[in-house]
């Protein structure tokens, strides 16, 4: 797909990977549609759907800013016909917003509501979304949707001699969502593969982010153990243009080995 006048939603593109994938599509021509719930600046963390709007539009790119809170059905309705209405259709989907707070990692401390609102943003948002949207691709001859997923969706072996606590660190809610969301990918790769629409769950890995700078601050983190944001942009931008994405659709790409690979 060659991006120039095609238009692209991104949740979650404030901050961090999304507002670097969102400058890069912009600067390689595509209409951008940003989408996140921060209008106004975090106390902590820089970045606005406004600033991120505002630097697509400084690389040449055409850009829209769209409040949405992924649990808001209304929100993502929205979402999808303000981008309909501004700039046509849609032509990739990116749902890269992800809740990643869900309360404490053991599973018996992990409250209800906690583990809803997790499943409300990182599963079902991205599901009602794309069924948004696909209608619109397909009348536009196809299209592609990518799902941030994370290494906390994989399957942890049990070891036998002693009890793995905490599924090693990762909160419990927020791998249980991107398990369900790698399997729901594969799942629409099949059914949306006539239709000219590809599917991709790409897995960042740890990028060093606005969070992971301040974390680093605090100590929590080394920041230079992780990769630059410019290796998952790089795997989606990939998954978007090339022809030979085809060959990976429907399945969980992990971007540094990904990046790697193709010389990217």
């Amino acid at each position: 797909m060659n991006l120039r006048g095609k238009t692209v939603i991104i949740t979650g593109a404030s901050r961090g990977i999304g507002k670097h994938t969102a400058v890069e599509l912009g600067r390689r021509g595509a209409n951008v549609v940003v989408a996140a719930r921060t209008v106004d600046p975090h106390s902590r963390l820089p970045g606005t759907i406004g600033d991120t709007v505002a630097a697509v539009e400084a690389v040449g790119g055409e850009a829209l800013a769209v409040r949405v809170d992924m649990a808001s059905v209304e929100d993502l309705q929205n979402l999808v016909d303000t981008t309909i209405e501004h700039f046509g259709g849609i032509d990739v989907l990116i749902n890269n917003a992800a809740d990643t707070s869900g309360g404490p990692s053991t599973f018996m401390d992990l409250l209800r509501d906690s583990w809803l609102r997790q499943f409300d943003v990182n599963l079902h948002g991205p599901f009602t979304l794309v069924q948004l949207a696909v209608p619109s691709m397909i009348e536009r001859g196809g299209g592609v949707i990518i799902n941030m997923t994370s290494g906390a969706g994989d399957l942890i072996p049990v070891p036998k001699d002693a009890p793995v606590r905490g599924m090693l660190g990762e909160r419990v809610g927020y791998s249980a969502t991107k398990a369900a969301l790698n399997r729901l990918t594969n799942v629409m790769a099949h059914e949306l593969k006539p239709h000219n629409i590809s599917a991709f769950a790409i897995d960042p890995g740890f990028t060093r982010t606005e969070l992971v700078d301040l974390m680093g601050e605090r100590g929590i983190v080394n920041p230079e153990d992780a990769v630059p944001m410019d290796t998952p942009t790089k795997t989606m931008i990939y998954c978007i243009t090339e022809d030979a994405a085809w060959d990976y659709t429907g399945e969980v790409l992990r971007a540094a080995a990904f990046v790697a690979e193709h010389g990217l």
